[in-house]
């Protein structure tokens, strides 16, 4: 294959050039709407499809690839079924042959062709076609109970549906398929009746009618292995595990032996989270996610399209699809950039940009996030995204922002709440506390049972570094978080009463043995109880250790202001956190804010919530630790 490097790097780089100029971006700029949700190509890529915003809603529309002129296939509307009202918005569109496209609803799915007209149901939630090296294939595979993981076989073109039952007891949790779609490999996840002890097993059938064999047993708090794909060899498996090592890596699984027989793919230090081509002898891919996502491809010639295309946009994130010896879909975004799809010609090396993520947002307006790392007090090394706003020379006012989980972790990218905080003069660090995942299972684990100890003992290091590196002014830094984010913030004003000026706390965790014990999804749930039980710990037997790190309970050693915002339809961290918390600094006297979000949940979708949301959180800074940049006002 030849490309024309110098070519493509020139176009490249000046579509995606940016400037060094920053200025306040504006809360409506922040909420408008418009841009584009996904793109995708046709097998043939001949077609492009998109969902993006039609200026009423989200729809799917289709172009044919020679004109980009765009038709509207599917429009995101209220429908009524059962006697329950639908938000039916198309989700996810993904091509099953050159004329035909499922759409994700996100509660049904449905067939259609390049003329919007409805060919078939197909099930609940799609997870893709059973054969996606045949071009021709029609069959595709759809979740019929989400919930409980049932699976089905439909052939998009008459709706005809192929049911896979498993006479095991339990949920599926992660299923694979052989080349012809037939389910072969599944891992089951099956709670005791009476008490909270659940337990997974993966299990395997030689053949589409053979018996089902099961091959491990262990414990949900357990690390186990999930099956990925089955290769057209007898007894073989090819799973994602991270037993026997600290990050997650594919390996070969020999069914009869029961045991890993060849490390197919990994990393010593990052978790491979997603694979191509994994049926063939090497895969075409892996992405990895360490502080910035990378590809390592195995085909040479994408190797080589991967190295021009990021040459040709540096600091960005470029993930590559298609014919590389004819058109290629590239989705390229950074911290800067939300996101944008280009369609390269390879005969030519010309390119054309076929949509934005946020059309509104000029990537020139925005600020960088470096990667940083500082130590614990332990000597645990703690990776962080830092984010400086324009023309800072020293000390500024800094934001600490935690995130929430805590089992989860921030991503390098565009992120709304950073930019916003960026451009209003706040410099904005989000560390990565031990018990983030993504960082390999020792650093998750050590995270286990430590809410409001080492946990918070890393936020705090975090922001002693800053101090120490000369960013941050020790005399106006406030801390902010959602979710465990907001218990971080409201706990880190109790345990560091000087180093906090303010605290701001959405959907937070105010008690941790109520969190324990509340009416929250996650205790309905007895998975989720009991992998509560490990991380966090048990609401008995450890209540008196719990309240000693509680800010529900320690509210008399908080001194500096709070910010208080909870939605009261909350199901995750129900709206008592937030109530009984607004009650205890009542009680003890103390400098409150309290933003009530009536019917929202726990995340804000209204326009409207997400205005006052920004505004409140904008004023409350501005007093505590310093006037922002000037902006414009705005009403919600």
């Amino acid at each position: 294959m030849k490309i024309r490097t110098r070519r493509l790097i020139a176009i490249l780089a000046a579509l995606v050039c940016l400037s060094a100029h920053s200025a306040p971006v504006s809360i409506k700029t922040l909420l408008e709407p418009g841009g584009v949700k996904s793109v995708t190509l046709s097998p043939d890529g001949e077609h492009v499809a998109l969902i993006g915003f039609t200026g009423m809603n989200n729809g799917l529309i289709v172009a044919k690839v020679s004109d980009l002129k765009w038709r509207l296939l599917a429009m995101g509307k209220q429908e009524v079924e059962n006697n329950y009202i639908y938000n039916k918005v198309p989700r996810r569109a993904a091509w099953i042959t050159n004329d035909l496209l499922a759409v994700d609803y996100g509660y049904k799915v449905e067939s259609v062709n390049l003329q919007g007209v409805h060919i078939a149901d197909l099930g609940e939630k799609l997870l893709g076609k059973a054969d996606p090296a045949d071009p021709a294939s029609v069959l595709v595979l759809s979740y019929i109970d989400a919930k409980d993981g049932d699976v089905a076989l439909f052939d998009a073109r008459t709706g005809k549906k192929t049911r896979y039952r498993v006479p095991m007891s339990g949920r599926q949790i992660a299923s694979a398929f052989d080349a012809k779609g037939n389910l072969r490999a599944v891992t089951m996840i099956d709670s005791a009746f009476w008490k909270d002890v659940s337990m997974v097993s993966n299990w395997y059938r030689g053949s589409p009618t053979a018996e089902w064999v099961k091959l491990t047993d262990s414990h949900v708090s357990e690390e186990y292995w999930i099956p990925i794909a089955v290769p057209d060899e007898d007894n073989r498996l090819i799973i994602q595990s991270r037993l026997g090592r600290d990050t997650s890596a594919i390996f070969g699984y020999d069914t009869s032996k029961r045991e890993t027989v060849e490390l197919m793919a990994g990393h010593p230090t990052l978790d491979i989270l997603q694979v191509s081509g994994v049926r063939d002898t090497l895969f075409r891919s892996v992405a990895t996610n360490g502080m910035v996502p990378k590809t390592e491809w195995f085909d040479a010639t994408w190797a080589r399209l991967q190295a021009s295309v990021d040459a040709a946009i540096p600091g960005h994130v470029n993930f590559l699809s298609g014919d590389p010896a004819k058109r290629v879909l590239i989705y390229s975004y950074s911290d800067r950039d939300p996101g944008r799809w280009y369609l390269l010609e390879m005969a030519t090396s010309t390119l054309r940009l076929v949509g934005k993520r946020r059309t509104a947002i000029d990537p020139a307006e925005m600020r960088p996030m470096e990667t940083v790392t500082y130590a614990a007090p332990d000597g645990l090394q703690i990776p962080a995204y830092l984010t400086r706003p324009a023309g800072t020379t020293g000390p500024g006012p800094a934001v600490i922002m935690i995130h929430g989980g805590p089992t989860y972790r921030d991503d390098w990218g565009w992120d709304a709440d950073v930019q916003f905080l960026a451009s209003r003069g706040y410099v904005v660090m989000q560390p990565q506390f031990r018990g983030s995942t993504g960082f390999g299972r020792a650093f998750e684990v050590a995270g286990h049972g430590q809410w409001g100890r080492t946990m918070q003992d890393d936020v705090t290091a975090g922001v002693q570094w800053m101090i120490k590196q000369g960013i941050a002014d020790p005399n106006r830094i406030c801390i902010y978080g959602a979710s465990y984010g907001g218990y971080a913030a409201l706990w880190g004003i109790v345990k560091d009463p000087d180093l906090y000026k303010c605290a701001i706390s959405f959907a937070g965790v105010s008690d941790i043995e109520l969190i324990l014990t509340d009416s929250s999804d996650s205790n309905d749930d007895k998975v989720s109880r009991q992998l509560m039980r490990v991380k966090i710990g048990d609401a008995k037997a450890d209540k008196a250790r719990f309240d000693l790190v509680s800010p529900l309970k320690q509210a008399h050693r908080i001194k500096a202001p709070v910010l208080l915002m909870h939605g009261t339809e909350d199901q995750r961290v129900p709206f008592a956190h937030a109530r009984k918390m607004k009650r205890a600094l009542e009680e003890q006297h103390k400098s409150y804010e309290f933003v009530e979000f009536e019917d929202a949940g726990h995340g804000l979708t209204l326009v409207s919530d997400s205005t006052l949301y920004y505004q409140k959180m904008e004023a409350f800074l501005a007093k505590y630790i310093g006037r922002p940049t000037e902006a414009t006002p705005e009403k919600p």
